[in-house]
């Protein structure tokens, strides 16, 4: 297996033609098709099929495409650590919804004055995926909420505590009460995140644990939605301080005076412990750092 079959075959996937391909590559058809043809007889496997004028990955083609892509991204990052004046073009971020709406544009910005010409890519999704995505080196570094549990392989740093707030609708009949319990939740409507969130299965534990059943549950993906419904009177929820600050100033939302144990929720950035760290990703986990004016304790190395 060569590396200018992998090319080959990413490129092939990417245009969607043999002929574009060719044209990118600097090779001639038959060329191209000698590469994809040693490829496949190596892999024992078709990877693409023919479909009139149009080519598509077969199965195998999907599975194989996973492979080639990190192979290649690993040569590109061996090729840019060898050398010296070739800094890193692009970096690959994976991020949380609170993070990437509350405090990745400022962050981006200031970044983006010191490094004006890097590409960055923004991923989105939970924990599960993006320890996978670390593991399989498709994104270069991450930022979660969660508890303190060391991931393995990962390199984990804590940037700050992040308090959490039980919120409800502005009339609500729990905003008259001085102190709020979870034994409180068993006549109420309640506001979940999306499976994988750290905090709903914190919610899920403690009302486990309690034996208590809310009247109903609603499950959103989307926290701004979340805020919006609770806002319209559907329900309570229990979301980062940080992203109802606005609404709670604004006498949209009210805070309720939870009374039950600490959530115990920290932004964390993450990246893995054997990730070569270009110039450019030192840099934006320097930023990082300093703006949450992080002193180097960590959970694990």
């Amino acid at each position: 297996m060569e590396l200018r079959q992998l090319q080959t075959f990413t490129a092939i996937k990417n245009s969607g033609s043999f002929t574009q391909a060719a044209e990118q590559l600097g090779y001639t058809q038959p060329t191209l098709t000698a590469h994809i043809q040693a490829l496949e007889r190596e892999l024992n496997s078709k990877l693409f099929d023919r479909l009139g004028h149009r080519i598509r990955l077969t199965r195998e083609g999907e599975r194989f495409l996973d492979y080639a892509e990190r192979i290649l991204k690993l040569v590109d990052e061996a090729t840019e650590a060898m050398t010296e004046k070739t800094p890193s073009s692009k970096i690959i971020i994976g991020a949380s919804e609170t993070f990437s709406v509350v405090r990745l544009p400022l962050l981006l910005k200031d970044f983006r004055k010191e490094h004006p010409s890097i590409d960055i890519e923004l991923k989105f999704g939970d924990i599960a995926k993006f320890y996978a995505d670390l593991n399989n080196n498709t994104i270069d570094i991450a930022v979660i909420l969660t508890d303190k549990v060391p991931y393995p392989n990962l390199t984990t740093e804590i940037l700050c505590s992040e308090p959490m707030s039980l919120i409800a609708p502005i009339e609500h009949p729990l905003a008259h009460q001085a102190i709020i319990s979870v034994s409180d939740f068993k006549t109420e409507d309640f506001i979940i995140t999306q499976e994988g969130c750290a905090y709903r299965a914190f919610i899920e534990t403690l009302l486990a644990d309690n034996d208590i059943k809310p009247r109903s549950f609603m499950k959103v993906k989307n926290i701004e939605a979340i805020k919006q419904f609770v806002i319209s009177g559907l329900g309570l929820a229990i979301l980062p301080k940080i992203y109802i600050e606005k609404e709670v100033a604004a006498n949209q939302l009210i805070e309720l005076p939870w009374n039950g144990p600490d959530f115990g929720m920290y932004t964390q950035v993450v990246y893995h412990k054997d990730k070569w760290l270009s110039p450019v990703l030192l840099s934006f986990l320097e930023l990082i750092c300093s703006k949450f004016q992080y002193t180097g304790s960590n959970l694990n190395r």
